[in-house]
């Protein structure tokens, strides 16, 4: 049984299984995030109803565990009964959110020694597991508030890996293509723009490159008080003085400054 966690929750087995209404999306959605731990009735009640819990949000929860139970076929014998909750059995490569932490973790082991060929692929593997970029669709206020937030950085810390591998490949264009969405989505990511304004600068799209520096300048003084940080200024100056200095291998957000 293959589970689906990043963009929508699914369940497949050769196809795709009907998981029922958007009660058991919500329950298996929870089951899901704790794969392999106790989750007491109590949390399942509270990701399904939140703070208007029927008053028989246990029975309930017991009725769509056994209903969800059913659709899963063989692989509901992995869904178990403890005292107080239940446990959801997972192996590592059945959950694509273990399979992308584990694509994510050889990648940027690779990024870190220098092979940007084989990094840059297993980034590209790990954000194609992603349906919806970056957000889990579980029908639940608090599954949203737990797990949205770290939920979109770790996709986007794999964007900006890949980028970082991508710069050094040389490969601006496919790279602006990418970036271009993110960065209106999320005008703070510094490391994002940065990367984002040399992947432009590299392509021969100066002018562009400085636009979105001011841009982002513009809405982090007014709506934050605050000016770009130090590594994005840096990477403003060099983009400015035209440097074309190699892209120097490491994390750092100004890899064009740095190298000047």
């Amino acid at each position: 049984m293959k589970y689906r966690l990043l963009g929508r929750v699914e369940l497949s087995d050769l196809k795709k299984v009907d998981i029922g209404g958007a009660k058991h999306r919500t329950l298996l959605a929870t089951l899901l995030f704790g794969a392999n731990e106790f989750q007491s009735v109590d949390h399942i009640a509270e990701a399904l109803w939140d703070h208007d819990q029927p008053k028989s949000a246990h029975g309930l929860v017991r009725l769509y565990v056994h209903q969800l139970r059913k659709r899963m076929g063989q692989a509901g014998a992995d869904l178990l009964t403890e005292p107080g909750g239940y446990v959801l059995r997972v192996g590592r490569t059945d959950l694509d959110l273990h399979v992308f932490e584990s694509e994510t973790d050889q990648a940027r082991a690779l990024l870190a020694v220098g092979d940007h060929e084989a990094a840059e692929a297993r980034f590209a593997a790990a954000l194609a597991l992603w349906r919806e970029p970056f957000t889990c669709r579980t029908g639940s206020p608090l599954l949203d508030r737990l797990h949205g937030p770290w939920l979109e950085d770790m996709g986007l810390a794999a964007v900006e890996g890949l980028a970082e591998a991508q710069l050094a490949l040389g490969r601006w264009l496919p790279l602006t293509v990418r970036l271009r969405p993110l960065v209106d989505r999320f005008p703070y990511r510094e490391r994002l723009l940065g990367q984002y304004m040399l992947a432009l600068h590299r392509s021969g799209r100066r002018a562009e490159a400085l636009e979105v520096f001011h841009r982002v300048r513009s809405v982090l003084v007014s709506e934050l008080g605050i000016e770009p940080g130090k590594e994005l200024r840096a990477l403003m100056q060099a983009v400015l003085r035209d440097d074309t200095a190699p892209y120097p291998v490491g994390t750092r957000l100004v890899s064009l400054a740095a190298a000047g």
